[in-house]
């Protein structure tokens, strides 16, 4: 088997919301489109390696271009540590720029108001498209993405 090449790594700082001052998140600037739309700034998503898939927040999703409405109704099947929620899964996946570096990828929606991140990458994004280095006790991580998916 061939080895896969990565990138550089980028060393990234943990950071705290202003809404939980105290506790640094593991978090991202990334930029996100679908189609013509874009969104005009960057978002900040958490790298969440607990999450099984990624997310974004239902007002994320519409300004994408995306009406919950023809999706249907949300499917109950989702558990986290807050409790049970509805998702709806989306059709067609969305392009994540992440410091320069392109990728396509799923995600649901969270039937949740009061989810407080914008989106969140689980394993099924951001961990197939990089090798990621947790340092928590240095209060930074290191992304090195895949050469061969960008």
């Amino acid at each position: 088997m061939k080895p896969i090449q990565l990138a550089s790594p980028i060393k990234v700082w943990y950071k705290p919301l202003p809404r939980f001052p105290r506790i640094s998140w593991p978090i991202i600037d990334i930029r996100l489109s679908h189609g013509n739309r874009s969104l005009p700034q960057p978002v900040l998503a958490l790298v969440d390696s607990g999450a099984s898939f990624s997310i974004l927040h239902v007002e994320v999703a519409k300004f994408l271009g995306f009406d919950l409405k023809k999706l249907g109704k949300p499917q109950p099947i989702g558990i986290s540590v807050s409790g049970s929620y509805r998702t709806w899964i989306l059709p067609e996946p969305i392009t994540v720029n992440i410091y320069g570096f392109s990728f396509e990828f799923n995600f649901s929606v969270i039937d949740n108001p009061g989810l407080i991140w914008p989106c969140i990458l689980g394993e099924d994004s951001i961990f197939q498209a990089a090798k990621l280095d947790f340092q928590r006790f240095k209060g930074y991580f290191e992304i090195r993405f895949r050469q061969d998916r960008n």
